[in-house]
């Protein structure tokens, strides 16, 4: 009898083949392949190439090329059986024995498919059918594209009826997670009524669970998931994989994210290399699953005191599994912030300039204790390094572990030695960073930029002069700042001998010129332009500083709206989205 084909599936999305391989070959990466001496023939320049991503190896010298478990059965000479029955219990995976139990299962497997798939296409149905539900998923920002993308549905005020489901039996249906038994009244009921879904899918775009959002009130839990199953395992699974798998030639990162919202935010920000952890800790299983698509998950949880706590919990717990060539990052959002929130309230810019600080693993671990640390007395000096050094013990790759020795204790002595270090932490220099931000509005911010593309190609403005006039800043320091600008170009008759920047310190404009090259998003593309290319980026930033004002403009007549409810509010709210698609058009 043959094994079933999603059960091979399991086990190679599980292990890497390079993993298997590097057992016997040695191996080094030339980007996202791996190189080394065929172990099918005997070669002194290396053309034994392998593709963790597309699941394969090719040896060129001898044309030999397959999967993990050919390469088992071709070097180590397993039968295929014995062969998957290894990898099984290196991907941790029960051992398939093909006894009448193992049979059951592949035809309960089956049932399971097809009652979430039916599940998923009433659910969808339910969604476009209702105008309601339909109007929510739109005011919270949602695009046509984004709900077709994820496939969101509705569960429907009290669930799918059972009737739908004809040719199941009740077990069936309870052990799909789709249903559970309401022993008071004797039938089965759907879980999720009255709720958002977010269908699960699998790196195979396969759907294998489900979230729900609560869409009314008293309800003891806002996001539900489909229980654990026999096919459903959170820890092995992460929400929207299926989608960011394929962003990888694009980036070496991928988010790592703790809700739906907060992964179809990014989304459709465009940081489409987002997966969310389904509403359990991130495990080893989730690390392995991202590393075999990118190298630098960067976890970003949300930036209250449990999203902060839990970060460190992964950052202790998941150091246990670095391996050479990958890593493991952290985001720290402002407090009070999801994704979600930030990316809607500050928008895509904002969040590009937060990741310019993000904190590798081992820095991330220092700062943490460090910021536990009640003094500098040797005692707790000597409590810290040992737990520092602890963690390293931790560390399975001994490679690994001997540089993380290492760089604990650099980092200790340049911590605790004579010199003045007047550095920022890292984890304060991100807070400082995202307190700052906040301060400001995306358009506000966009207008850093405006300013920045005129103090670096002042001399242009001497022969267009009513460029700089027209202009009115909502930011007042900027608005300052132009009106100063005006008054040199309408007063001093040559430049030769005049420093600019002097000047403007000179008249107490040092901090927000500090601001304009910290939030500029267009550094080191637009100094010294000619004048084609500084006309194409001034329209262009005035168009988007314009656009963010709209939007801006919109969202706060969406909040007064939902307040009170008013023909007025109402009519301003289709004049500025008219505004906004007339904007588009131009």
């Amino acid at each position: 009898m043959k094994f079933p084909k999603e059960y091979l599936e399991e086990i190679k999305q599980r292990v890497k083949v390079s993993d298997i391989v590097g057992a016997t070959v040695q191996l080094k990466r030339r980007g996202r392949e791996f190189v080394g001496l065929s172990p099918f023939s005997k070669e002194k320049t290396p053309s034994f190439t392998i593709n963790d991503e597309k699941g394969f190896y090719h040896c060129f010298s001898s044309g030999e090329h397959g999967n993990i478990f050919d390469f088992l059965v071709k070097v180590e000479k397993l039968n295929f059986g014995d062969a998957v029955r290894k990898l099984a219990a290196k991907a941790g995976m029960p051992v398939f024995k093909f006894t009448k139990e193992n049979i059951e299962v592949e035809n309960k497997r089956k049932k399971y498919d097809e009652i979430l798939t039916i599940a998923l296409q009433h659910y969808q149905k339910n969604f476009f059918d209702n105008e309601i539900v339909k109007k929510y998923a739109f005011d919270r920002g949602l695009t046509q594209e984004i709900l077709s993308t994820f496939k969101i549905g509705y569960s429907g005020d009290y669930g799918l009826n059972v009737s739908l489901f004809s040719n199941f039996n009740q077990k069936e249906l309870i052990e799909s997670g789709i249903f559970f038994h309401d022993e008071k009244n004797n039938k089965l009921v759907d879980r999720f009524k009255n709720r958002l879904m977010f269908p699960i899918f699998d790196y195979n775009n396969k759907v294998i669970g489900f979230g729900g959002r609560a869409l009314g009130q008293n309800y003891l839990a806002k996001y539900i998931n489909s229980p654990e199953t026999e096919f459903f395992k959170k820890g092995f699974n992460l929400y929207n994989l299926n989608n960011a798998k394929t962003e990888n030639k694009q980036s070496s990162i991928v988010f790592v994210v703790e809700g739906y919202m907060d992964a179809i935010s990014l989304y459709q920000a465009g940081f489409k290399n987002v997966v969310a952890t389904l509403g359990t800790a991130m495990t080893e299983s989730h690390l392995n699953l991202v590393w075999r698509y990118f190298n630098d998950p960067l976890v970003c949880f949300d930036g209250d005191r449990s999203g902060q706590n839990a970060a460190q919990k992964i950052s202790e717990k998941l150091i246990a599994y670095m391996k050479p060539n990958y890593s493991l990052s952290f985001l720290i959002l402002p407090n009070g912030f999801d994704p979600d929130s930030f990316i809607r309230k500050n928008g895509r810019n904002n969040f590009e300039i937060l990741l310019d600080q993000k904190i590798d693993i081992g820095n991330f671990i220092f700062e943490n204790n460090l910021q536990s640390l009640q003094s500098t007395q040797p005692e707790e000096r000597a409590g810290f390094e040992k737990k520092l050094m602890d963690t390293c013990l931790l560390i399975q790759d001994s490679t690994v572990k001997k540089h993380y020795i290492s760089f604990f204790k650099n980092r200790i002595f340049e911590q605790f030695s004579n010199k003045k270090n007047k550095n920022i932490k890292p984890l304060n220099k991100t807070k400082e960073l995202t307190r700052k931000i906040t301060r400001y509005s995306s358009f506000e911010l966009k207008e850093f930029s405006l300013m920045y593309l005129f103090l670096n190609n002042f001399l242009i403005l001497r022969n267009q002069f009513d460029k700089l006039s027209l202009i009115n800043f909502h930011n007042k320091n900027l608005e300052e700042l132009r009106k100063v600008l005006v008054n040199i170009l309408e007063k001093i008759e040559t430049f030769k001998d005049f420093n600019l920047l002097k000047h403007l310190e000179e008249n107490n404009f040092s901090q927000i010129i500090k601001d304009i090259n910290e939030f500029s998003s267009i550094k080191g593309i637009s100094e010294n332009l000619n004048d084609e290319k500084f006309d194409n980026f001034l329209n262009d930033l005035i168009e988007q500083v314009n656009n963010l004002k709209l939007q801006s403009k919109l969202n706060d007549a969406e909040e007064s709206l939902s307040k009170n409810m008013n023909e007025a509010h109402y009519n301003e709210l289709l004049s500025l989205k008219d505004q906004i698609v007339a904007s588009k058009k131009v």
